[in-house]
């Protein structure tokens, strides 16, 4: 099947020829370079990127996506065909280009279907929307070569399952891997695309009898499973592949590791998570997911006899015009889940990708095992799910009640208690305008229920049940921002050190957009953490060799068995990054008074009372996760 962005090989064989054979033009192209504009210009001053895959016989022709980087980039290489027709909901099929094959990835590729137009000032506008979009984007530095056998980093997107794309340009990773190479630590970075919403993971019976399930799940470990088939034709190692996700990112790596209740492995060797775990995927149980298919079935008119569940309703799907089903399904995803469509089509049991509750898989020890991980949570990470005229009670549990509708009267009742109005008055600043203590309340809250239990309960059980050894898991808590300018624009200056805060830290943005803080010591506080996370793709550790941290103790580095039969730990160190302490490590024991005033800060957020609840069989249960 000829590819959308494949070249003619007479074509390519021209481009070549034209950079070797007219050396002296480059004079004459920089005198008149003005008037095509900068990228023209530096294209026409040095050569293309290439890259050949002797093994398979295809060449890769790639791009400077700007005049000053020395970065190469390779976008839009397919790793699945077209997940049209029938093979939509289907698992992905691997593409297998034809051998003399010259694959044009000078452009970016088009975001999977999803809503169009602007989410945040700093983020992209969605605009390039396509059902071929399965493919994946490639950036290392110059002159490497195929043989290097560099450490290699991929990123799984967050956006809830509903929103993102590989590039994004938030997640532009320049920064990272030009820093990397100046640093004498070369990686190669990878992005994936993968199915979102209703063409992600709709489910129906005549889904799970065909093993049709979690298509986007399958599409991520179909890119890994491409990453370790052909990265080495870019210099990368396929042994040694760190797998960064954020957000329902970082869940879907824990889904990756619980997948097929462990059996098949995990196609990478390192993990980290920022801001997930597999608490985030509530209600796992597919009952919410296959009624929404079945609603979307109707409205498109695919209901054959009243059976939404039919094989008949699955074809009449698949048959649907692609832009009718993305805006009928997008339109109800936001209307029932304002304003983006999270958790309306999300990742579900189905017997087979997901064969039970994560956080039973977990503690059955049922996932991939020896995956040396660093897990994470932003100081304000719940900061935008609550509304900010909250004042009551009420309005305190409704801020998540959207997600969380199983919750028992008992169960409110307990977090209430567990986040009495009285600790968050002094949180309330003069510059917030009319935001009471119950909106600190309610953010701290959502934090807690939607990412650090989560991560925290993930942590624990992956080393309770033997994953990995206990020097191998790694915490930090985000203590820093680059959106305030922006959030003080948009209106919503109590965020703070919101949801996405971490990302342009780890990828080391230079030009961070839409107002956004790229002062020198926000530029500088970026290269340390994204020197650390480097460190860690690298070597398995982030610490020392110029990574800025000297001393990050392990999560949970002297527990020994009598702590091991608890459900949750009495004692955790962490990293704290950013923020008025600095980068340092923290370690916190219940009932014991901390030391430092990083210590004190942390203490202040009693994550073992409130976790062992949220984490508790009983929120479990509830929650569905």
């Amino acid at each position: 099947m000829t590819r959308p962005n494949l070249l003619h090989p007479a074509l390519i064989a021209l481009v070549v020829l034209t950079g070797i054979y007219f050396e002296p033009l480059r004079e004459i192209a920089f005198r008149t370079g003005l008037e095509y504009g900068p990228q023209v210009l530096v294209n026409r001053l040095r050569p293309q990127p290439i890259v050949v895959d002797v093994n398979r016989n295809i060449t890769y022709l790639g791009s400077y996506t700007s005049v000053y980087s020395d970065v190469q980039h390779f976008q839009n290489i397919f790793y699945a065909e077209e997940p049209s027709g029938n093979r939509r909901f289907a698992p992905p099929v691997p593409v297998d280009h034809r051998k003399g094959s010259v694959i044009d990835a000078t452009q970016p590729g088009a975001w999977c279907p999803q809503g169009t137009g602007d989410i945040l000032p700093f983020t992209s506008r969605v605009m390039n929307v396509s059902e071929n979009c399965l493919s994946l984007r490639v950036a290392r530095p110059r002159n490497v070569k195929s043989d290097a056998k560099l450490p290699v980093a991929v990123w799984i997107h967050g956006g809830g399952h509903a929103l993102g794309s590989a590039s994004e340009v938030l997640y532009t990773p320049d920064g990272l891997v030009g820093q990397a190479a100046a640093d004498g630590q070369p990686v190669v970075w990878v992005a994936i695309n993968y199915r979102l919403g209703f063409f992600g993971f709709a489910t129906s019976k005549a889904l799970v009898d065909a093993k049709h399930t979690n298509a986007g799940l399958r599409d991520q470990r179909a890119a890994l499973e491409w990453v370790r088939d052909n990265i080495a034709a870019f210099g990368g190692d396929p042994h040694k592949v760190t797998v960064i996700g954020q957000s329902v990112g970082a869940s879907d790596i824990s889904l990756q590791l619980t997948a097929f209740a462990g059996k098949r492995g995990a196609p990478f060797q390192q993990a980290i998570m920022m801001s997930g775990g597999p608490g985030l995927n509530f209600n796992t149980k597919p009952d919410l997911v296959t009624k929404n298919t079945g609603d979307i079935a109707r409205q498109v008119g695919c209901v054959r006899n009243g059976d939404d569940q039919s094989v008949e309703t699955l074809q009449c799907l698949r048959e649907a015009d692609v832009d009718l089903l993305t805006n009928i399904s997008v339109t109800a995803s936001r209307a029932a889940r304002p304003p983006f469509g999270e958790g309306f089509f999300y990742p579900t049991l189905d017997g087979d990708f997901i064969q039970d509750r994560p956080s039973q898989l977990m503690r059955a020890g049922k996932f991939a095992k020896g995956i040396p991980i660093i897990a994470s949570w932003v100081t304000n990470d719940g900061a935008w799910y609550v509304p900010p005229p909250t004042t009551t009670d009420d309005e305190v549990l409704g801020s998540f009640g959207l997600w969380l509708f199983n919750l028992a009267g008992t169960t409110k009742t307990k977090l209430l208690e567990l986040y009495p109005t009285e600790d968050f008055e002094h949180m309330v600043q003069q510059d917030d305008g009319p935001i009471s203590a119950q909106y600190y309340r309610a953010a701290q809250m959502n934090r807690d229920i939607w990412f650090t239990c989560p991560v925290l309960d993930f942590a624990w059980q992956y080393l309770k049940n033997g994953g990995v050894e206990s020097s191998q898991i790694r915490l930090y808590e985000h203590n820093a921002t680059r959106y305030a300018p922006s959030f003080g624009m948009m209106g919503v200056p109590m965020w703070r050190v919101a949801h996405l805060s971490d990302i342009p830290y780890v990828l080391n943005v230079k030009g961070l957009g839409g107002g956004a803080d790229n002062s020198h010591p926000q530029l500088e506080l970026s290269k340390r953490v994204s020197r650390t996370i480097t460190k860690f793709v690298g070597t398995g550790s982030p610490e020392g060799n110029g990574s800025g941290v000297e001393s990050w103790p392990a999560a949970f580095h002297d527990v020994g068995k009598p702590e091991l039969s608890k459900d949750f730990p009495d004692k955790l160190s962490l990293q704290v990054v950013g923020g008025p302490y600095g980068t340092t490590p923290v370690t916190i024991a219940k009932g014991e008074n901390p030391s430092s005033a990083a210590e004190q800060a942390v203490y202040w957020e009693k994550l073992f009372s409130r976790c062992e609840f949220i984490n508790s069989h009983q929120m479990r249960e509830e929650s569905g996760v």
